[in-house]
């Protein structure tokens, strides 16, 4: 038997209830989507923005990040766990480098713990609730463990030239696959680039906070 089976159908309106899953004429499993991606996460609360730019922007980093990044996200829950969405860098001022990225990884191990989050910064849940989450966004923590592996997910292009761009976003889509563990795990960020003119970004984020069992 095999461990999947499915239906051939062709396209036809269902009625509620349970059904198998569906193959088309060509042996193709059937995946729809009728919402937009991540819509049920926010609708449930269990999506939160992350936004620091009421605090003091940042300059970039001339060199790949060790074990001191400029921004940490810290699971503080015992429950759920911290999923990384979109991490962002935001041009607030200066005229850039000559290029410049996002990199991010997963801090090894559990993390100095954290009890509040940065100043300036202002973290909400999506679905428009009070829920805060049990996270918490830190200025330049120093990761504890040994150095993990750093990861670049967004970055401007080879012909790049230093110009004032202000409002320029890189937009990191890191989609899950960066992750911190209940009881103090950490993801980081650093935008890394070439020296520009006072060039200072301000940090954004989406994270979700899910109890996954794994």
């Amino acid at each position: 038997m095999a461990l999947l089976e499915a239906v051939v159908r062709s396209w036809q309106r269902l009625a509620r209830g349970l059904h198998s899953p569906s193959l088309d004429e060509f042996g193709n499993f059937l995946v729809s989507q009728a919402l937009p991606p991540y819509a049920k996460l926010a609708a449930a609360g269990k999506l939160y923005g992350i936004d620091m730019s009421a605090g003091t922007a940042k300059a970039p980093a001339t060199a790949m990040p060790t074990t001191s990044p400029e921004w940490g996200l810290y699971n503080a829950s015992s429950s759920e766990t911290l999923v990384a969405i979109l991490a962002c860098a935001h041009l607030s001022s200066g005229t850039t480098g000559l290029g410049v990225s996002i990199v991010g990884a997963a801090a090894i191990g559990p993390q100095t713990a954290v009890t509040a989050d940065y100043t300036g910064a202002t973290k909400t849940c999506l679905d428009g609730s009070q829920k805060k989450g049990d996270f918490y966004i830190v200025n330049n923590p120093t990761l504890v463990g040994a150095t993990p592996a750093w990861v670049p997910f967004d970055g401007t292009k080879m012909d790049n030239i230093a110009q004032v761009a202000v409002g320029v976003t890189l937009k990191a889509e890191v989609s899950g696959l960066l992750v911190a563990k209940p009881n103090g795990g950490m993801v980081a960020f650093e935008v890394v680039g070439a020296a520009g003119t006072s060039d200072l970004y301000d940090f954004m984020a989406i994270v979700a906070m899910l109890e996954m069992d794994l």
